[in-house]
């Protein structure tokens, strides 16, 4: 199961979309709800957090993101990484 789950991480490392800026996402598409941002440039889709808390830095994000996604603080509210 190890064997294929890191397999599967490999896939998506290869054909992730890099970026600098989320403007140059072209090819990567995300679901009705989610934004396109580029977080440590690759082309990630996000969705808002539960209570959409705005923030300044990502210490300002408390809520809990579900599936073990991680928080970003972008355009100043709190998102979450959606796969």
């Amino acid at each position: 199961m190890r064997i294929i789950f890191a397999f599967a991480l490999l896939i998506v490392a290869v054909y992730s979309e890099t970026c600098n800026r989320h403007e140059e996402c072209k090819n990567t598409i995300c679901g009705t709800g989610a934004e396109i941002h580029c977080i440590f440039h690759t082309c990630t889709c996000t969705m808002a957090a539960s209570s959409g808390a705005t923030c300044t830095t990502l210490s300002d994000c408390h809520d809990r993101c579900s599936f073990g996604r991680q928080h970003h603080c972008i355009d100043g509210h709190c998102r979450c990484t959606h796969f």
